[in-house]
């Protein structure tokens, strides 16, 4: 597998942890439960509720467009397919769904057609990992975390960022 395909289905990879920590906070907020982490039926335990059974809960409860659930179940199929075929030799081959998730990708997200069919995928990728991102932030209501350490180099205390940047704070974060 090439280094940019290797590195989209990483950003997939992120981006789901992304996601289903904003789906845990907000049932967690819903349901009223004030430790999700330790909780059995958000947390880490066995019998704790699966990314795609969050997403299900997410896409039952809340608003979304026709076009947004799409975007929202393709994006957990794919997430599935990756984790499934993770020893695929190439992205395309990764694309194993009978739903056919890799034509859905290239036609909601159209690409120039003098491109390679594993680029088109590749962009079609990065684009649905910024659009679902960004709707289930918005949708949820989350899209700000706090910051409440200090580090020697920036005073970042009690700083609100986007949650999806707090994944990469571990960098400035010592």
């Amino acid at each position: 597998m090439e280094i940019s395909e290797v590195k989209v289905r990483n950003e997939f990879f992120v981006s789901a942890l992304f996601v289903e920590s904003t789906m845990t906070d907000y049932l967690s907020e819903k349901l009223n439960i004030k430790d999700s982490i330790n909780s059995e039926l958000l947390g880490n335990h066995k019998k704790a509720l699966s990314f795609s059974q969050k997403t299900d809960a997410i896409l039952d409860s809340l608003n979304f467009s026709i076009i947004d659930k799409s975007k929202l179940s393709v994006f957990r199929e794919i997430y599935m397919e990756f984790i499934e075929n993770s020893n695929a030799p190439t992205l395309e081959a990764s694309f194993t769904s009978d739903d056919n998730n890799d034509d859905f990708l290239l036609i909601l997200y159209p690409q120039n057609d003098y491109l390679p069919r594993e680029e088109k995928l590749i962009n079609a990728c990065y684009q649905l990992i910024g659009e679902v991102s960004e709707l289930v932030a918005e949708q949820t209501n989350e899209p700000e975390v706090k910051l409440t350490k200090r580090n020697r180099y920036f005073n970042i205390e009690n700083l609100k960022i986007g949650k999806f940047v707090a994944l990469f704070s571990f960098l400035f974060i010592s």
